[in-house]
């Protein structure tokens, strides 16, 4: 094609285009994440309230590019909801089928980075 004067676009970046890095602990660690299942250890997941609430815990699944075929964006990663701890608390990224916590058990929803916390266990 390029030899005809036509060149393919430039490919788009879909989801995060880099790695979280925190010093304040408010991201996950990429660190944490196995190279070999992209998963990480317990992590909180929080809604922002002031001061931000835990309401679940999950892991994280690096390297995922959607979550239900929705592209993540920009500061969203995928979680595994594993633990629900207030289950009337809206997700902070609802979807058709879930809109609260409550329903996000053992599924998986785009959550905002900032507000995934490792959990020490």
């Amino acid at each position: 094609m390029q030899s005809q004067g036509l060149a393919l676009p430039p490919k788009l970046e879909v989801g995060p285009s880099a790695a979280c890095v925190s010093t304040k602990g408010s991201c996950v660690d990429p660190s944490l994440i196995d190279p070999e299942t992209g998963d990480s250890n317990k992590c909180g997941l929080y809604i922002k309230e002031n001061p931000s609430r835990l309401v679940a815990l999950g892991r994280v699944y690096g390297g995922s590019t959607a979550v239900h075929n929705i592209p993540l964006l920009h500061g969203q990663v995928k979680v595994g909801v594993e633990e629900v701890k207030h289950a009337e608390a809206h997700v902070p990224i609802p979807t058709n089928e879930v809109q609260l916590v409550g329903q996000a058990l053992n599924t998986f929803l785009a959550w905002p980075t900032h507000l995934v916390k490792r959990v020490l266990e």
